[in-house]
């Protein structure tokens, strides 16, 4: 039951966050104050808001829903992001912070063109629209029985609503700075809340720990384990050959190619204090497996014993849980349902304040200047002036139409897994978008008017593939291994590989002399020469291929596994003599060997 304690606290991190919030953007002036934070956050600021933006609701009540559906397969969600985001910290954020660039539409349209841009804008939108409007349910949702303990009158529909308001309220007023500032606050609250509920559930005596864990998993039937990170190449949610290959694609779009992640690095004061948040983040990003989806594991074997699987949907497992294990009188369930608070308010506030960058930078001002400075340069006080007031407007009107949506559309008392049904629809938009990211990064002959008819068939491609897939496959022996329905990260990978030889072959054919798009860009990319940092990326790579090899067709230890990539990323580490370089190596390790350890 929720007590005075767990209240007291709870409202107590609600009134920190927001005071924090308006604190922090009290002097924000500038266009460049308010979209980017100055660009002078330091590290730990990045860290803390790009941690915070991706561990949503979604993650801490989704993941650990899946933990007890699926199992710790979904895992790879997270260390599958690794890869991703070192492509960003080395390769991709130089490239886009060296034009200091607003959004990565600017990127676009210096590439190809402003109906590339546009495309990208729009479609950006769209993607915040879905998934801003799932944070607002999934955030009501699980509040919802807890608040139903404090009065029996509240509703789901009272704390869409709530929640909605107060993160548009230092979203509106402070920009950039007030979500990160209030990021890095609520990344601790994550951080500190999910260690407690793990702790408290593992340690459970239905589970005797993580031994007794251990043990269960071992003695249960190898179609009920959860601890298998490989699941078989047909299974409908997370196939191992989905993960290795569609999922990698996601995190690439995800962690390179999305507005609101990339965004944070580019207010980042310096290059190097950027890296040093992106890479921080990788490092807690790993945590995340241990501390929800491991809880929702031990979520299963708790009910199991009791015989209670049948009766949990996986989107109530978490609040379920938290009243079942977390003693109440001492103020930890306020505390846990601060974090959980966190992870929503970090969301929201992040993707509300991007979608009003994308709008106001790449849609309102051009417009602007076309209507009323007939296409000339805007006065820059009055730029700044009606930058801000714009973004402001365009963030209560988003957040209004997020939560119209989230209370229209969706059901509180769906017994879906709203985590996976999320990326499956978000994924059908992601191939094109990112193939024309990629191509027009490394590649001069990419071609202006390929780009865009790639980017809008792509989507038509991937909502007919299941479809196809059903026709020409079904009763097959490809459909006896890959499963009778499509899933959704084996068509990713399929889209992304047509995507690709479709808007190569088609630039090649527009223009076989073309001359580069942007001069300016200064890409190098016929002066490409092999770093201390690529060899790392080659080797990280080598080692996961090996590394599958082995654990697929020999009996070799887990641990060894772990330990070989970990070991030799630590030496190449020090090698390089650089901190940036050591931390990433040792990311790299850590990471290869967590794919083999379970």
């Amino acid at each position: 039951m929720i007590s005075h304690w767990d209240s007291i606290f709870f409202l107590l991190t609600f009134v920190i966050v927001l005071v924090v919030g308006l604190y922090a953007g009290r002097e924000e002036k500038t266009k460049e104050d308010y979209f980017l934070g100055g660009r002078s956050l330091p590290w730990w600021g990045v860290c803390g808001s790009l941690f915070g933006t991706n561990i949503s609701a979604n993650h801490i009540v989704g993941m650990l829903g899946i933990g007890f559906s699926v199992g710790f397969a979904q895992s790879h969600y997270e260390f599958g992001s690794i890869p991703a985001i070192l492509l960003l910290a080395y390769v991709i954020l130089p490239i886009l912070r060296r034009k200091k660039f607003y959004t990565l539409s600017e990127f676009l349209s210096r590439r190809y063109g402003k109906i590339s841009s546009n495309l990208y804008t729009i479609i950006s939108l769209m993607l915040i629209l879905i998934q801003l409007t799932g944070a607002l349910y999934i955030g009501g949702r699980a509040f919802l029985p807890f608040a139903k303990q404090v009065s029996a009158s509240i509703q789901y529909e009272h704390l869409v609503i709530i929640i909605a308001f107060t993160s548009t309220i230092y979203t509106w007023f402070g920009g950039l700075k007030s979500v990160v500032y209030t990021d890095v606050i609520q990344t601790v609250l994550i951080l500190i809340s999910g260690i407690v509920l793990a702790y408290l559930a593992i340690n459970r005596a239905e589970i005797g720990g993580l031994s007794g864990l251990m043990e269960k998993e071992m003695n249960s039937p190898h179609e009920l384990s959860r601890m298998s990170i490989y699941l078989p190449a047909n299974h409908e949610v997370l196939p191992w050959t989905g993960v290795l290959s569609g999922m990698f694609i996601l995190h690439i779009f995800y962690w390179n190619t999305n507005q609101y992640v990339v965004q944070r690095a580019l207010g980042a004061v310096s290059l190097k204090e950027a890296r040093l948040g992106i890479i921080a983040s990788g490092f807690l990003k790993l945590t995340v497996p241990f501390f929800s989806i491991l809880t929702g594991v031990a979520a299963y074997h708790i009910w199991n014993h009791d015989g209670l699987v049948s009766a949990i949907d996986p989107d109530e497992a978490f609040s379920k849980l938290v009243i079942m294990i977390v003693p109440a009188g001492y103020g930890l369930i306020g505390f846990i349902l601060a974090g959980l608070l966190g992870a929503i308010f970090s969301s929201i506030d992040s993707m509300l304040h991007s979608a009003a960058t994308l709008f106001t930078i790449d849609i309102y001002l051009p417009l602007i200047k076309r209507i009323k400075y007939s296409g000339s340069k805007i006065p820059k006080e009055i730029e700044d002036f009606v930058s801000i007031k714009m973004g402001r407007w365009f963030i209560i009107f988003f957040a209004i139409l997020t939560t119209l949506l989230a209370l229209i559309f969706f059901d509180p008392n769906s017994k879906s897994n709203f985590f996976i049904t999320l990326s499956s629809h978000s994924s059908n938009f992601t191939p094109g978008l990112l193939v024309v990211f990629i191509f027009g990064m490394f590649w001069n002959k990419s071609h202006p008017t390929s780009a865009w008819i790639t980017i809008l068939i792509t989507p038509i491609l991937s909502y007919l593939a299941p479809a196809i897939y059903s026709y020409l496959f079904q009763d097959s022996l490809i459909s006896e291994y890959f499963g009778n329905q499509l899933n959704f990260l084996h068509r990713v990978f399929l889209i992304t590989i047509f995507s690709s030889i479709f808007h190569l072959l088609l630039s090649i054919t527009l223009a076989k002399k073309i001359k580069k798009q942007d001069s300016n860009l200064d890409l190098q990319t016929n002066n490409f020469k092999v770093s201390l940092t690529h060899f790392i990326i080659i080797f990280y790579i080598f080692s996961i291929l090996v590394g599958i090899y082995l654990k697929i067709n020999f009996e070799v230890s887990g641990y060894l596994l772990f330990g070989f990539p970990l070991f030799a990323s630590v030496a190449i580490g020090l090698y390089s003599r650089k901190i940036d370089l050591f931390f990433s190596s040792v990311l790299f390790g850590i990471t290869a060997g967590l794919y083999f350890l379970f």
